[in-house]
């Protein structure tokens, strides 16, 4: 009997070995893949170009919460970028949106990585299970320390640049080291300067003379009977054009409309008895155009010339005296 008590005890020992061990071996998958020990999972993947050294069972977060794990990660078959395995909780899996992203961010200064999902817009339709999100990873430390040692090369290579330009400009070499250290054009610079001084004072000088009222621009600017006078001239221009613009003046006159038909009419009928003449109609017409008219005129002119000459000659001929 107390053999078979011995031998009970043993077996419940051993069961909960067994127990024991099964627990633990969950518990080191849960680390290591990412499985969660209760609750239902829905799956995503995420396309990145580089890990960053994330690992399987890294943390997945959303607005600073924990809401899954990583369980796989491999190069992606349709290319060379990396494919992300995780899962998040059910209840949670809701909130992700299609417009969702994720980044690849540090925990620390250790250089642990945890995988951040970006949920989306809420006016988005949620996202389906197995849906691909296309992220990026947050620059580490060693990348940072690669882009620093980059950029401080850069600025020894400008820093380098700088003090050859600086060296030559010590030498003389160059525009700017000429003006530098060429005493010629230190001392035409001088002399340029010293024109402007003078220029400046005489400058000054001819402003002394116009407050005191000297010479033409002075005398207009300081005195006040030409000031009165062309006020004065103002004010009677005003008072010309005042008058013009009246009724009763000339100009209003002339721009009477009746006045202005009546040239009009004028104008066009002696447009119309010029155009008369240009064609030779009527008696006038035809004294401008017509040559027979001057031809007759011509020759009626050159008889009576005749005649008379021939009158002073042969006066007898024409007249007969007697006394008796």
């Amino acid at each position: 009997m107390a053999q078979q008590k011995h031998t009970w005890s043993q077996v419940r020992i051993g069961l909960l070995v067994i127990a024991a061990l099964g627990i633990l071996s969950v518990m080191i998958l849960n680390l290591e893949e990412g499985m969660g020990l209760v609750g239902r999972k829905t799956t995503f993947r995420a396309q990145v170009t580089h890990t960053q050294g994330l690992k399987v069972g890294s943390p997945v977060r959303m607005n600073g919460v924990d809401i899954g794990n990583v369980r796989k990660i491999a190069i992606a078959e349709r290319g060379p970028q990396v494919e992300i395995l995780f899962t998040v909780q059910q209840e949670v899996a809701q909130h992700i949106r299609q417009d969702a992203s994720i980044n690849i961010r540090a925990l620390g200064l250790l250089g642990d990585k945890f995988l951040e999902v970006v949920p989306g817009t809420a006016a988005a339709p949620p996202l389906p299970p197995e849906s691909i999100l296309v992220g990026e990873a947050e620059m580490d430390v060693g990348n940072l320390a690669l882009s620093a040692t980059s950029t401080i090369e850069k600025v020894n290579a400008a820093l380098e640049d700088v003090q050859r330009a600086l060296q030559a400009v010590t030498k003389g070499q160059g525009t700017t080291g000429k003006l530098v250290n060429d005493p010629e054009l230190y001392d035409r610079s001088r002399k340029v300067l010293d024109n402007l001084e003078q220029v400046s004072q005489k400058s000054l000088a001819l402003l002394d003379k116009v407050e005191r009222g000297e010479g033409t621009v002075g005398k207009l600017v300081s005195d006040q009977e030409l000031y009165a006078r062309a006020t004065k001239a103002v004010k009677d221009v005003n008072e010309l054009a005042a008058k013009l613009n009246s009724r009763g003046s000339t100009l209003a006159k002339l721009a009477d409309p009746a006045l202005y038909a009546k040239i009009d009419g004028l104008t066009s009928r002696g447009d119309v008895l010029l155009g008369k003449m240009e064609r030779g109609e009527g008696t006038v017409g035809k004294l401008v155009t017509s040559d027979d008219l001057y031809i007759r005129a011509d020759k009626v002119l050159t008889e009576v010339e005749d005649f008379v000459a021939d009158v002073k000659k042969n006066p007898k001929k024409y007249f007969k005296f007697s006394v008796f």
